[in-house]
C-alpha cells in the first residue's frame, strides 16, 4: 500500500530493486533530501509524517527494510544493504545534499552507508550489541518458527538462532562512518531485565559510554522515551532532527 499523498519510485541496485515513498516530484527537485529507513517489520507510514513536518526545506523519502513487505535483495546483511543505499543515493539524489536517518535496524543500515554525498547520519535507537537486546530475543526466536521466510533476516541481521542470541556487534559501522553521526536514544534504561509494558531503549549504558567516546559522534538522550523513540518523544525528536539537518547544511 502506498502511503497517502506519496508516490512510490523504485530504484535499481546491484542487489536488486528498492522502492522509496516520497511526495510527488521529490526526485526531480534540487533541495536537500532526507532518506528515512524504517525498523524491522515497520510500515512506511511509520516515518512518512516527517514529509509534512520538514517541508518545504527538505524532501523526505522513506525506505522499508528489504524483504519487509518489499522485494528481498540478493544479499541479506546490514553491510550489503548499506552499499545498496549508497547506490540508490547516486541515482535518486546525484546532485543534492543528503541526510540518512534510520530507526532501530534501519539505523544500523544508515550507519553502514559510506557515500560521500551524505552530510549527516541520524541513527535512532541503533541496537549495537545484539546479545544485549533481551526484550526482543524471545519474540525473535518465536518468529524463527512462525515466520520461516524471515529466518535468514533474523539469524543474519539480529544474530538470533534457535539456540539463542549471538555476540553480534555493529560498532564497526560507527567507526567507519564518513559523515558526522547523531545518535538519539531513549532515556528508559535497557538493564536490568525486568517485566516491561513497552520496550525500553535497546542501547545499553556500556554502548552509550562507548558512543560518547567516539570522534564525530554526538549522543542525545530523550528522557522518558523507550525504543519507539519516534512515538514516545516525537516533539523533542523533531527539534533534534531539525537542528541536525540545519547543521548538516552549515558544514
Amino acid at each position: 500500500m502506498i502511503p497517502r499523498g506519496l508516490e512510490e519510485t523504485v530504484f535499481e541496485t546491484e542487489f536488486g530493486p528498492i522502492p522509496l515513498w516520497a511526495p510527488p516530484g521529490a526526485f526531480g527537485r534540487k533541495r536537500p533530501l532526507i532518506l528515512c529507513i524504517t525498523g524491522a517489520w515497520e510500515e512506511a507510514d511509520d516515518m512518512t509524517g516527517l514529509a509534512a513536518v520538514l517541508a518545504p526545506e527538505w524532501d523526505v523519502a522513506v525506505m522499508r527494510l528489504p524483504g519487509n513487505g518489499t522485494p528481498r535483495l540478493s544479499e541479506t546483511s546490514v553491510v550489503a544493504w548499506g552499499v545498496a543505499v549508497d547506490q540508490l543515493i547516486e541515482t535518486a539524489a546525484p546532485d543534492r545534499p543528503v541526510v540518512v536517518s534510520g530507526l532501530s535496524v534501519g539505523a544500523l543500515v544508515a550507519l553502514a552507508t559510506r557515500s560521500r554525498r551524505i552530510r549527516r547520519i541520524i541513527a535512532l535507537e541503533p541496537p549495537l550489541s545484539m546479545d544485549r537486546i533481551w526484550p526482543m530475543t524471545e519474540g525473535l526466536q518465536v518468529f524463527l518458527t512462525e515466520r520461516p521466510e524471515d529466518r535468514a533476516f533474523i539469524e543474519t541481521v539480529f544474530g538470533v538462532t534457535d539456540a539463542g542470541p549471538s555476540a553480534l556487534r555493529y560498532h564497526t559501522l560507527v567507526e567507519g562512518a564518513r559523515a558526522p553521526v547523531e545518535v538519539m536514544v531513549g532515556g528508559a534504561p535497557l538493564d536490568p531485565p525486568r517485566p516491561i509494558a513497552r520496550y525500553p531503549s535497546l542501547v545499553s549504558e556500556e554502548d552509550r559510554a562507548w558512543l560518547r567516546g567516539r570522534r564525530g559522534v554526538r549522543l542525545h538522550v530523550l528522557p522518558g522515551a523507550g525504543h519507539a523513540i519516534h512515538i514516545h518523544a516525537a516533539p523533542e525528536l523533531i527539534d533534534l532532527l531539525k537542528a541536525a539537518l540545519a547543521a548538516a547544511l552549515a558544514d
